[in-house]
């Protein structure tokens, strides 16, 4: 009732725990108050990395190979892979498994994240961030894109610092950024630029995404590209990855702040008029104040996705999500 009566004109999204980026988010639609970037549904499809992988290579989307498993299951594939947890963001919980003796302790350490563990076939080669947004006429920019210089794989350390407790640090993403370790534009060949385009467009479209969309790859030696995760977050600071692609991009219409206002401004204009409530679906004031409420019940749906998300070291999570923390890449 509180927020029907504030009635605004848009919600900014600035939770990305799980709740945050799915129940809060469908809370709004259901009250038609319109959002800048993804829907509930599509947050919920991207988060988890089993299904969302499985959507983007239905559409013929290059994917690595892959497994799934849960406790007590072995990868059947041989070594190198990657073990990472299959609803976890920043990094957290991955490790870049070389041998078979490895294994067992990188599980562990995966399932310490989560009850389902991703196990990726490692492609050796470039790392590359790329993003999409939608014009005003509803057609795809593909964003300049990010290049990682890394020795094997991006870690949680490559994208938020930490003390030596686990601790996040008051300047935690801007002190993992070390100089040189990524550039922007990304100095590509043309037809991997085209490659990757083709990709980022067609995974935006069959995931169903909104204002824009976010993706972490791998480029092999034959310069063919494999997607690994999407991102569909962003908050638009300084320092959030989108926001700084913009920038690169020589169109003054994308400098920071005038693409998120042109957001902001679009996504207010598809606001749709609050159906009335019937008579007999009215609630007393004094029973909804009386409710039980996300914080008041053990096992809610807000209690168990924030255990979930945060239930392995290192367990906070940034409030921000600079370019290394707008989602997990290996």
């Amino acid at each position: 009732q509180a927020i029907v009566e504030l009635a605004p004109a848009v919600c900014v999204p600035h939770m990305f725990c799980l709740p945050g980026m799915t129940t809060y988010r469908a809370i709004f639609d259901a009250l038609h108050i319109p959002l800048v970037g993804n829907d509930a549904g599509t947050m919920a499809l991207s988060t988890n990395k089993a299904q969302s992988r499985a959507v983007v290579a239905a559409a013929g989307v290059r994917v690595p190979e892959a497994e799934l498993l849960r406790k007590g299951d072995r990868p059947q594939m041989s070594p190198p892979f990657v073990l990472k947890p299959c609803n976890e963001d920043n990094s957290r919980g991955i490790t870049l498994v070389r041998k078979e003796e490895d294994a067992a302790a990188a599980l562990e350490y995966a399932f310490s994240f989560d009850p389902r563990v991703v196990v990726d076939e490692y492609i050796a080669g470039r790392e590359v961030r790329a993003a999409c947004i939608e014009e005003a006429d509803g057609t795809l920019t593909v964003l300049p894109k990010i290049e990682y210089f890394l020795t094997d794989i991006r870690t949680s350390a490559h994208k938020l610092q930490t003390d030596s407790s686990g601790k996040l640090t008051a300047n935690a993403i801007k002190a993992a950024k070390q100089d040189g370790d990524r550039q922007c534009p990304a100095d590509l060949s043309p037809q991997l630029h085209a490659r990757i385009d083709t990709m980022v467009k067609e995974a935006h479209r069959v995931l169903k995404c909104r204002h824009y969309s976010l993706y972490d790859l791998r480029i092999d030696d034959e310069e063919q590209p494999y997607i690994l995760e999407a991102a569909l977050f962003c908050s638009f600071a300084p320092l959030s990855v989108i926001p700084a692609m913009a920038d690169q991009s020589g169109r003054e219409d994308l400098r920071h702040p005038r693409l998120f206002h042109s957001l902001l401004d679009r996504a207010a204009a598809e606001r749709r008029p609050r159906p009335a409530a019937p008579a007999d679906c009215a609630v007393a004031e004094s029973s909804v104040a009386a409710a039980p409420t996300a914080d008041t019940l053990s096992g809610s749906v807000f209690s168990d996705g924030l255990e979930r998300q945060s239930s392995g070291p290192t367990s906070e999570r940034s409030s921000t999500e600079e370019e290394d923390s707008d989602a997990a890449a290996h």
